[in-house]
């Protein structure tokens, strides 16, 4: 289950990261689109670090 959780997390990150970027830098025509982007990938950073977190995290289980 945690592979599959760090699998979804790493893809659903890359796809937020990518818009927020592309929101960011392409589509930047007023202020309320940079900080939309800007929302978005932290958001998109937010879920590679859950990955990241789950994938080399070591199991407590007791």
């Amino acid at each position: 289950m945690k592979t599959f959780f760090s699998l979804v997390s790493f893809v659903v990150g890359i796809l937020v990261l990518l818009i927020g970027f592309g929101n960011l830098l392409f589509l930047t025509h007023n202020p309320a689109n940079a900080a939309a982007g800007g929302v978005v990938t932290v958001v998109g950073l937010t879920f590679l670090w859950l990955a990241t977190e789950a994938m080399f995290s070591r199991a407590n289980q007791g």
